[in-house]
């Protein structure tokens, strides 16, 4: 035991140089752990911890092997206090949720279109018909209209607050609309009615109000010249505008593995960086006079920070955008200074960013799997570029044109492939995690679409954005269009492959947890004991075997159901209960949906007519369903559980295993806990 801790100290101080990557990590450990506290910690708390760690530290200021603990100790607290404080302050803006019919009028901050391609309006300011100020709402319109960013309506709106999760582990809509700053949100009841303005805009207020209306200006000439299933494509790519598509093409993006086109991130940013320094440095090769007396590579790294900048304001800045921003600031920057800035440090320092000004961002995919692609493929840079760099040089030896291009033109094509495959890798926990989908032809899709997107789409949209201001945006967008409608057929084709997108259960949180330990600590050190992460891994996986789906789920109002079949699959009961949180109980249990004739058997079971116990153990009579002899279901919204009542609207919503012997339940209060944003 004693030689394994002499070992692990040899092999820790010998990792110095990287003890600096694993402050983000170590500082996002803090927030992480905020979330996950059942209730709100008190201010004091978190102000007592710091000042006993800052007591500690002047007590044992001699004991470098404290203070070390100490600064480990200090970086997570810090975490800790930064979401403590931005949740606190954000509390402090939040008005109360209205709920039920308001007469309001505000100014639009934004409008994009949600899942089911409906005009939805953010309204920022906005008051009652009293002057009662209503704060940031979100509404959808029941047809669309041409307004635009900036401009004051009115409307009456049924306005509601955010959801809870709608199962045990569901995403939580209300903390994301907390911290995003919305105070509630609807539906409109009347049009959305032009109206003056009371109060004139501030500068930010301008400055944002015009980034969001050149995004709308660039999504409508996009319209205007490409056809609806390229335009909704390259409305994503280029001004982040996700909604834009029908949802069977963006169905086919997610079941085929090219989903992350849809999102702007490091591949975007990446690629429009690199053309615009390429092309500007070309340029100035042409003209000997600056050339020869400039370094030219250091003024098209300066064109490629602004044409990225700007990118990133167009795109909407969201998550994978703002670390694609930073990471590629910072390689531009190396470049201006003559420093390498590929590697983990540049992570580093992009991760920290987004968490000091956005440490909710922790808690989402976009920041997760972003982080998580980019992590291991730097990781696997760094292990294997000599070998790559040995392999295109011929190994010392001398080669001919022919031979360089064509291992130029392998590496290229096999470089596709292995990074998708450690990409995907790297992102395959949390899309089970979080979307219960596997992609099981990304490597494919992939292979086919790179060179597409890489050769075609992503120059044409950079000449297009340089040329819009001119007008002469319609070519190069045409050009890209036609990129865009043969990644198009290539998504539906693969998405139609057998078993393209399979649903699968997800895994617990301590498992997501356990790979995500064991991942970092893979591709953060690089001494040999770098291989225990594999240890964490597995043990992650395993977490696997203790997911089961349970016997019955029932919503907050207990007028929807869903029971367990004798094939495992979980079936919603014929009911008034929201179509939106059936769908998520399918998704989140990967059960399939019922055919037609399934649909028809079940009414019949439902109302007493029928039984089947060979499909599920449910009998029904006119007022009430009795599954498994454990639970009754009284069908005006009435649930028992071995005879005793259940509280389904204090519960929030419930799912009952069997373990035991005993039913017990997981409620979805116990949960999200009690915090700020419910």
């Amino acid at each position: 035991m004693y030689k394994f801790w002499l070992q692990i100290q040899e092999n820790f101080f010998n990792e110095h140089n990287r003890w600096y990557i694993w402050i983000p990590v170590i500082f996002g450990a803090g927030i992480g752990t905020y979330f996950l506290l059942p209730s709100e910690p008190p201010l004091w708390g978190t102000l007592a911890v710091i000042e006993t760690l800052i007591i500690a530290a002047v007590l044992f200021r001699r004991s470098l092997s404290v203070l070390f603990i100490l600064g480990i100790l200090a970086v997570f607290t810090a975490g800790f206090a930064n979401m403590q404080l931005q949740a606190v302050y954000q509390s402090k803006k939040l008005y109360p949720a209205p709920n039920g019919k308001e007469y309001l009028h505000g100014r639009i901050l934004k409008k994009d279109y949600n899942a089911a391609g409906a005009l939805r309006l953010t309204i920022e300011n906005a008051k009652n018909f009293e002057g009662k100020p209503l704060g940031k709402v979100r509404v959808t319109l029941r047809e669309h209209q041409e307004i635009r960013e900036g401009q004051c309506v009115e409307m009456v709106a049924k306005l509601m607050p955010f959801f809870s999760p709608a199962i045990v582990g569901g995403y939580q809509f209300d903390r994301r609309a907390f911290f995003d700053g919305y105070s509630s949100g609807g539906y409109a009841l009347t049009r959305a009615l032009p109206q003056e303005c009371s109060e004139p805009m501030r500068l930010r207020d301008n400055i944002v109000y015009g980034i969001n209306a050149l995004r709308s200006k660039i999504v409508g000439r996009i319209k205007q010249i490409l056809p609806p299933d390229e335009a909704g494509i390259a409305a994503a790519v280029i001004a982040g505008k996700k909604g834009e598509s029908s949802p069977k093409i963006t169905q086919n993006y997610r079941d085929s593995g090219l989903a992350h086109f849809l999102s702007v991130s490091g591949l975007h940013m990446s690629m429009i960086a690199a053309l615009g320094f390429f092309f500007i440095r070309l340029i100035l090769a042409l003209v000997p006079s600056f050339s020869l007396r400039y370094d030219s590579k250091k003024a098209a790294a300066l064109f490629a920070i602004f044409i990225s900048f700007v990118y990133l304001l167009i795109s909407g800045m969201e998550i994978p955008a703002q670390r694609a921003f930073i990471m590629t600031f910072v390689v531009l920057l190396g470049i201006l200074f003559s420093r390498r800035a590929i590697s983990m440090y540049t992570i580093a320092w992009a991760a920290m960013a987004v968490l000091i000004i956005s440490p909710q961002a922790l808690t989402g995919p976009s920041f997760q799997m972003s982080f998580a692609a980019v992590v291991c493929l730097v990781a696997f840079y760094e292990k294997y570029a000599g070998a790559l760099y040995k392999f295109l040089s011929g190994n010392g030896r001398p080669i001919g044109f022919v031979s360089k291009t064509l291992r130029v033109v392998w590496a290229y094509l096999a470089g596709i492939v292995i990074s998708d495959f450690v990409a995907s890798a790297a992102t395959l926990p949390f899309a089970i995690y979080h979307f219960n989908k596997v992609a099981l032809y990304t490597s494919l899709a992939n292979l086919l679409a790179g060179p597409i997107i890489g050769i075609i789409i992503m120059p044409f949209i950079l000449f297009s954005l340089c040329l819009m201001p001119l007008g002469l945006a319609e070519y190069p967008l045409r050009l890209a269009g036609l990129g865009i409608s043969w990644i198009n057929k290539i998504t539906d084709c693969v998405s139609t492959l057998p078993m393209a997108a399979p649903s699968v259960l997800a895994m617990p949180l301590w498992g997501l947890l356990a790979i995500t330990l064991g991942g970092l600590w893979l591709c953060i050190w690089t001494k040999p004991w770098r291989k225990w992460g594999w240890i964490f891994i597995a043990l992650g996986m395993l977490s696997f075997c203790f997911v089961k789906k349970p016997l019955l789920m029932v919503n907050s109002r207990a007028n929807l159901i869903a029971v367990q079949d004798n094939a495992g699959n979980m079936i919603p009961l014929p009911g008034c209960g929201e179509i939106f949180t059936r769908k998520i109980w399918l998704e989140k249990t990967a059960s399939p949906p019922l055919d037609a004739e399934q649909k028809k058997l079940l009414k019949q079971i439902y109302k007493g007519k029928r039984r089947q116990p060979e499909w599920m153990d449910l009998i029904c009579d006119e007022s009430k369903c009795t599954y498994k002899t454990h639970f009754v279901y009284y069908k005006e919204g009435r649930l028992q559980v071995d005879g005793k009542d259940f509280d389904t609207r204090q519960a929030l919503g419930a799912q009952f295993y069997k373990k035991g012997g005993k039913i017990k339940a997981e409620t979805v209060r116990e949960y999200i806990g009690h915090r700020l944003w419910n």
